[in-house]
């Protein structure tokens, strides 16, 4: 049972560091503070920036920069 609960855990964890990421330009969006094509952007930005901080911390061997922003 636990092995299952580790291989869901692994499984459901892109996902979530997606919609993570997406809320505050979905929220934004939502509001209307942004439109939709800015809201797109900065959430590209966001997941570039969240990318970045995880193949730096592969490369620097250091654990807390290779979960990136979410940290999970």
């Amino acid at each position: 049972m636990k092995k299952f609960l580790k291989i869901l855990f692994e499984a459901i964890k892109e996902p979530a560091r997606e919609l993570v990421m997406a809320a505050i330009p979905g929220i934004l969006a939502y509001l209307g503070t942004l439109n939709v094509t800015w809201a797109t952007v900065l959430y590209l930005a966001i997941r570039a920036l969240d990318s970045y901080l995880h193949e730096l911390g592969r490369v620097k061997k250091d654990a807390t920069l290779v979960t990136g922003l979410t940290r999970f």
